[in-house]
């Protein structure tokens, strides 16, 4: 893997890449990118409310995810345009986002776009940490044909008394899950709150504590999920380790 991607890898594992398209003073809009055969470009709004210019780079990557992790490597798929640029203080800059090939006929393709601070030279006699600012957005390519998510959810009891959580997309499109909520709706035995993708063919698992005080012992809990794609509930089994 490329190292700049090894390293926002890291990032968004350490939580430091959110969805929300904002870091420090720059910001931008929309926080995902969709394209398909009819509509193959897309423009980034970039705007920098900070008192400084900044000069930011884009990287552009293939994402897929192999053994509950993701993974990104340089792709030739799409074109940015600028690949770099200086935003001024109070200025914008559009970044247009060009697919280069076809769509896939049946699965949606998925891709990440990362933009990353230049730090200026350090002045001489400055000493201290300097951190770049990065921000990663998705990009999803419609398949020609229409596609859907199709979820399978299992679970298992671990020993130290939490809950292993794995999410099965055999379907063709992506999904975002973005809570999960297990027992009473009203008072859950478990919450989980965060952005997680599960890709087209993809599983994701999760272990999931559960809520100060509350023990899991049930072989069947019920499953609320809120996704970009609706709500999702159902009953669960529980297996035991």
């Amino acid at each position: 893997m490329h190292p700049f991607f090894r390293r926002a890898l890291l990032l968004l594992a350490c939580g430091l890449l959110p969805a929300l398209a904002q870091a420090g003073a720059l910001s931008i809009s929309p926080i995902r990118v969709e394209l398909s055969g009819a509509s193959r470009s897309m423009v980034l709004t970039i705007t920098n409310g900070g008192t400084r210019s900044t000069v930011v780079q884009t990287q552009l990557a293939s994402w897929s995810q192999e053994d509950n992790e993701d993974r990104l490597e340089p792709t030739r798929d799409l074109i940015a345009s600028p690949p770099i640029f200086t935003v001024a203080p109070g200025a914008t800059q559009l970044v247009r986002i060009f697919l280069r090939r076809e769509p896939a006929s049946a699965r949606e393709a998925a891709y990440r776009i990362v933009l990353s601070e230049v730090l200026p030279a350090q002045e001489a006699g400055m000493s201290g940490a300097r951190f770049a600012l990065k921000l990663s957005l998705p990009i999803f390519v419609q398949s020609a044909k229409e596609a859907a998510p199709r979820i399978e959810w299992s679970a298992k009891r671990a020993a130290d008394g939490r809950l292993e959580l794995s999410i099965r997309n055999s379907g063709d499109r992506h999904i975002q899950v973005q809570r999960i909520a297990l027992g009473d709706a009203a008072d859950p035995d478990i919450r989980f709150a965060a952005l997680l993708y599960v890709l087209p063919g993809e599983r994701r698992s999760l272990m999931l504590s559960p809520e100060k005080g509350r023990t899991i012992g049930a072989d069947r809990m019920r499953l609320l999920a809120q996704t970009d794609f609706g709500a999702l509930q159902g009953d669960l089994s529980i297996d035991r380790p």
